[in-house]
């Protein structure tokens, strides 16, 4: 038997696609690439997705997994080994890519837009101004340079805490081994180092300069490009696998209900379907389109809302 596909709607320079592209290697997965705009519009991606349009968005046969929380939960349940929680650092693991998702990739992303924003085009200023419900001054590169001086201290700060963790002699974040901490602190410094240069500072760490070394080392696992349509061909030729909720799982709500789920941070596109369950990870829905037949959406439970569908 086949095993399915693991498609990726991604592109290069994204840095939460890039923390994603990590596991690959670290797994040593082969995997599909499916190369999505920076900015809107994504007809084929939210033709999957109903709406959603954040990078990047896994894709296996008719089963549609948003935000990296659930794309990595759902890699380390296919995947198990080599698993991303070493030695039992699951909480440990949970923690510092909390932290690293949230504070240190806004640290370097103020500081790239602060640097360089205008560097970029005016079109994908406005998206993401809109896109991030004007956090960074709005994208606007002008209101952003004063607070340089604070970005560059901010980020060296974060840097000598990741720094002083290596001090031990360790290999990685939690160990001898590379965990879900080490994805989720690599894909902001990626990004900063990438974008600033020696700007970034970096080099004045030697010991997460070397971190970073051998993560980049890692590598990204297999891959094979696959057009976007062949990826919509995938979903309607699939059939959605069964999630496996408890039967009380869909807490308030009901299970068939017609809902919308929602990021409460950033990128507030909703997208309404058939409420398939809830848990305290995960929240399911199932859709029907007519680009590709029916989808089910997972999303992770943390950082979205579910509401009533209007």
């Amino acid at each position: 038997m086949n095993r399915p596909q693991i498609i990726l709607h991604h592109y290069p320079r994204s840095p939460f696609a890039e923390k994603i592209r990590i596991v690959f290697g670290l797994k040593s997965i082969h995997w599909h690439s499916v190369e999505q705009p920076r900015m809107a519009p994504k007809p084929t991606l939210t033709a999957l997705t109903g709406g959603y349009r954040r990078i990047p968005v896994l894709q296996i046969g008719a089963d549609i997994y948003c935000d990296t929380r659930c794309i990595l939960r759902e890699l380390e349940r296919r995947v198990p080994s080599p698993t991303l929680y070493p030695l039992s650092t699951h909480g440990f693991a949970n923690i510092v890519a909390a932290w690293a998702d949230r504070d240190l990739f806004a640290s370097a992303l103020g500081l790239v837009f602060g640097l360089h924003g205008d560097r970029f085009p005016p079109e994908l200023h406005a998206d993401r101004a809109h896109f991030t419900a004007g956090r960074f001054d709005g994208w606007d590169s002008t209101r952003m340079k004063p607070r340089i001086p604070e970005l560059h201290a901010e980020l060296k700060r974060q840097m000598t805490w990741l720094e002083s963790i290596l001090r031990d002699g360790r290999a990685f974040m939690l160990g001898a081994y590379p965990s879900l901490a080490d994805a989720a602190v690599y894909h902001p410094l990626w990004y900063a180092r990438g974008n600033l240069g020696e700007d970034a500072g970096l080099e004045r760490h030697s010991r997460l300069s070397n971190w970073m070394g051998r993560m980049d080392a890692i590598g990204h696992g297999t891959m094979t490009s696959l057009s976007q349509e062949d990826a919509l061909s995938v979903a309607r030729n699939a059939e959605p696998a069964a999630p496996e909720f408890a039967p009380d799982s869909a807490g308030s709500h009901r299970r068939g209900e017609r809902v919308q789920v929602q990021p409460t941070d950033w990128g507030f596109d909703p997208v309404e379907g058939e409420l398939i369950g809830i848990d305290r990870e995960t929240i399911s829905l199932r859709r029907d389109d007519d680009a590709v037949g029916n989808v089910v959406v997972h999303f992770p439970r943390d950082g979205f809302a579910v509401t009533p569908a209007g």
